[in-house]
């Protein structure tokens, strides 16, 4: 059954978020809602970033990753359902992809949600605390990208205003679902970790990170709507390119965790 749910949202997350970022014109006409290119190709940015966690799960049939891709998936799904139920107005009443649009996440997050509670009493042999500064690190960055996400979510007119473009309320509380699911990955794994489950969370970071500084590129070079005289725009890039380099930092903390692991 997990199976199932997860090579189903995998399909999905491909035509969508593949169409979104590489095919940005085709997907507008076509989307849920208006969409203009920046908020466009950052949505495909999104759910590309989120097939590499279920990728992952399916590739190493590790029931450990579970633990981490469960509870993002679900408080995603969660947030995007609850924003797009108070947002109603946003949708064109009637229309077929609006009705798969609620029935997706519902069905997404309520078999998420089942699943966290599946495997909460599961005992993960392997997982270990990480070591040096790690798991202040995280601890950190989740303290960081929830304070992020819940001022997008609940004060979505002033963390919008800090936005590298222009951002509505409706979108700003939209993203706020990626922030909050990437702080409560990075607390699960200040606590303690297992070495898939570090890997994967520092290749979410970095297809995350590298996705949306593209997507930006390749819709500024066009629209030339940034302001790059500003600091705040810096200092946004900055942090999303901050975030890529501390998941090259897991990867490599991984690949050291696996090796001490073989060699023992």
């Amino acid at each position: 059954m997990l199976l199932t749910m997860v090579m189903a949202s995998i399909v999905l997350l491909i035509l969508v978020g593949g169409t979104l970022f590489c095919f940005p014109e085709f997907a507008q006409s076509r989307w849920v809602w208006p969409l203009k290119p920046f908020n466009t190709r950052f949505l495909g940015a999104i759910y590309l970033t989120a097939l590499v966690g279920l990728v992952s799960l399916v590739i190493s049939r590790r029931v450990a990753l579970t633990r981490l891709i469960m509870p993002m998936m679900a408080v995603f799904t969660t947030i995007v359902l609850m924003v797009s139920c108070l947002q109603l107005q946003q949708f064109e009443p009637g229309r077929r992809a609006t009705d798969i649009w609620f029935w997706l996440y519902l069905v997404d997050c309520v078999g998420a949600g089942y699943y966290c509670g599946y495997f909460s009493a599961y005992h993960f042999p392997r997982l270990r605390r990480l070591p040096g500064l790690w798991p202040i690190g995280l601890g950190v960055q989740s303290g960081i990208l929830g304070v992020y996400g819940w001022s997008l979510l609940f004060s979505p007119v002033a963390a919008g205003s800090a936005w590298l473009w222009p951002l509505d309320v409706f979108h700003a509380q939209l993203y706020s679902a990626i922030f909050l699911a990437g702080s409560l990955g990075s607390a699960l794994l200040s606590r303690r970790a297992t070495t898939a489950e570090t890997k994967t969370l520092g290749a979410i970071q970095v297809t995350f990170s590298s996705l949306v500084l593209l997507g930006i590129w390749l819709v500024d070079r066009v629209a030339q709507r940034i302001d790059w005289g500003l600091w705040v725009s810096w200092a946004w890039v900055g942090a999303i390119a901050l975030l890529g380099l501390i998941g090259l930092g897991l990867i490599s903390q991984s690949s050291l965790g696996a090796k001490t692991a073989t060699d023992t």
